[in-house]
């Protein structure tokens, strides 16, 4: 298979273990983890976008997401992505 790339919070991601993404992974020519511990679906959204720009998806590609719980914030301010958690 040709490139991969995931998306998602911590369930994505974890520098102590491999996740769902790195096992998935390994059965791919190339792969990328744009996932951050911490963020919510707003910046998710936004690496979606970002990867896009850099990377130019094809049709070759396989995009894999996993969405965060939907009362997470985060927010893009000053050129910096602030994490204040849980809105409730």
């Amino acid at each position: 298979m040709n490139r991969l790339f995931t998306f998602g919070c911590s369930f994505t991601i974890n520098n102590s273990r491999p996740t769902w993404a790195d096992i998935v992974g390994q059965q791919f020519a190339e792969y990328q983890n744009w996932a951050r511990g911490g963020m919510g679906n707003q910046f998710i959204f936004n690496s979606l976008i970002e990867a896009n720009a850099r990377n130019k998806f094809t049709s070759q590609d396989t995009i894999a997401i996993m969405w965060t719980n939907v009362s997470r914030l985060d927010i893009y301010k000053d050129k910096n992505w602030y994490l204040p958690g849980n809105i409730y």
